[in-house]
């Protein structure tokens, strides 16, 4: 644990959102634009990729999460997407491990990092 938080400690957290989330709002949803905003993602945040199975990833902390929805690439299956996950982390256990992340999917901010707001005036 000490080394995760040794990593952690050189990596630039002003650039990381505030708020809950894991973005800001470039764009809010309007009628305007038809209800779909656009959002400015934390550079930490990241979706991998392995063998057809997607799911989030957060560079910041060096952990993902599973998608808790079936709108993710290759989650069509969830046997399937989780047998490709363990192969690709060596074992179930390590794949655990390695995404303990339960809100990422839905870019919920995980790291705990400038959780307070910004001021509007």
């Amino acid at each position: 644990m000490h080394y995760i938080l040794d990593r952690m400690s050189i990596k630039d957290t002003s650039i990381i959102p505030k708020g809950d989330y894991c973005y800001t709002w470039k764009e809010v949803p309007s009628e305007s634009n038809n209800y779909r905003g656009k959002v400015n993602y934390c550079p930490y945040y990241d979706v991998k990729n392995v063998n057809g199975v997607e799911f989030p990833w957060c560079n910041y902390l060096e952990l993902g999460g599973t998608p808790g929805d079936g709108k993710w690439k290759g989650w069509e299956d969830h046997n399937k997407a989780d047998k490709v996950l363990t192969e690709h982390f060596g074992s179930k256990e390590q794949m655990e491990d390695k995404l303990p992340l339960f809100l990422l999917f839905d870019s919920c901010k995980e790291c705990g990092v400038n959780t307070e707001y910004e001021k509007y005036s």
